[in-house]
């Protein structure tokens, strides 16, 4: 069944029906009124983007609310897991996704995802609550008198956030969920996790279900429409490993067929950047990074998309904004080779002809993505690789692949 085909009622395995979960919270039109304001402060939802082969992609921003924005990003991107969608953190604040997927899919998660905070926020705030109500015991005055104001305001808000991370953990898993029971012979701010995973069980929903059809339709009907790269440029049928130019007693139409499809030109990041955000064409100032840019420039002057490639976030366009940031293929958290395909057949690029003008690391995972991908600066030492970048920068509309 289709997104515009369902209603406010889910059918059960069982064959019986329910109301959505979470669906009730708000009951009564000044509460249902709160109730959507309290909703809306967790995440500004951009328009969504359709693509390619029935995908969309949505920017989500979370507000720093004292601290707790990145919080709830963390919290977001492990309910796009039960949506079936991937939430990728755009910026080192972490209050930034972009979530790409099917097109109802991420409508369903982008309608849910301020319901689901919210009802983690709520069960959390229960927690605190209980945990204030320890805190002012006579028996536990000295402990907390010993702390001081700003030691009592850090506890309380780590206590918070260990409860909240805990809260979502369960909510987005199965139920029934394992947890452990409270221990009552020790104190409860020694037990953030137990309290948070018996609350999250009793307050567990299934999330998925907790989306309102109608506000998923309207952000497919207010969507905008991403044409995939329309660009092209002509090159000849064979494809080989490098790219030789012409000696000049060559011609371009000697060396075979020329077909018109896709072309895309990839080019490595840096790790030299500005100070500040930027668009990923602006951003990357590093001399190999900058050598490249020049020659993809040539080689797309008649038509043709560049794409930068990252580390961190994968493939970028020119106009994306990026903000700075310090990562290497060897850190935790680098783009994998199936997010980079996930991205290419997001972009329509899944078929393009591809020109890798990246070094070997770069090099390497992007030829996973686009295997017949020609590679002219593999094996390359650093000093032959500018030579043979400016070589075809010279020569950007006299160039074959070699046998």
């Amino acid at each position: 069944m289709g997104l515009r085909d369902e209603g406010q009622e889910i059918r059960r395995e069982d064959g019986t029906t329910a109301r959505r979960p979470l669906w009730d919270t708000g009951w009564g039109p000044e509460r249902a009124a709160r109730y959507a304001a309290r909703c809306a402060r967790y995440v500004d939802t951009d328009r969504l983007q359709l693509r390619a082969h029935g995908r969309a992609a949505v920017r989500l921003d979370f507000p720093y609310a004292a601290g707790r924005g990145p919080q709830r990003a963390e919290a977001a991107r492990a309910v796009a897991v039960r949506f079936g969608v991937e939430a990728r953190q755009l910026d080192r604040s972490g209050r930034a996704l972009r979530v790409t997927g099917p097109a109802e899919d991420v409508a369903r998660y982008a309608a849910a995802l301020p319901r689901v905070l919210d009802h983690a926020e709520q069960l959390t705030s229960w927690a605190a609550r209980m945990y204030g109500e320890c805190a002012r015991r006579p028996q536990h005055a000295d402990r907390f008198e010993s702390l001081g104001a700003s030691g009592r305001r850090a506890a309380a808000a780590y206590f918070r956030a260990v409860a909240f991370r805990r809260i979502v953990e369960v909510l987005v898993g199965p139920q029934p969920a394992a947890v452990v029971e409270v221990d009552p012979a020790l104190p409860l701010w020694e037990q953030a996790e137990t309290l948070a995973g018996v609350l999250g069980e009793y307050g567990w929903v299934e999330i998925r279900d907790a989306y309102d059809p109608a506000a998923a339709v309207e952000l497919l009907d207010t969507a905008e429409q991403i044409e995939a790269p329309a660009a092209r440029c002509p090159v000849t049928a064979a494809h080989g490993e490098q790219l030789a130019l012409f000696d000049g007693t060559t011609s371009p139409a000697a060396a075979g067929p020329v077909v018109v499809i896709p072309c895309v030109v990839v080019i490595p990041c840096s790790g030299a950047k500005l100070d500040r955000a930027a668009p990923a064409g602006q951003l990357y100032v590093g001399k190999l990074h900058t050598h490249a840019r020049r020659t993809a420039d040539a080689l797309t002057a008649h038509g043709g998309t560049v794409l930068v490639l990252s580390a961190l976030h994968g493939f970028l366009t020119l106009d994306q904004d990026v903000e700075p940031y310090d990562h290497t293929w060897e850190d935790a958290g680098s783009i994998t080779v199936e997010e980079l395909r996930a991205q290419a057949a997001e972009l329509g690029l899944t078929d393009a002809d591809v020109i890798l003008l990246t070094p070997s690391r770069y090099t390497q995972r992007a030829a996973a993505v686009w295997p017949q991908a020609r590679t002219p600066l593999a094996h390359l030492a650093i000093g032959k690789q500018r030579g043979r970048l400016t070589a075809m920068r010279e020569n950007a509309d006299h160039y074959t692949t070699a046998a």
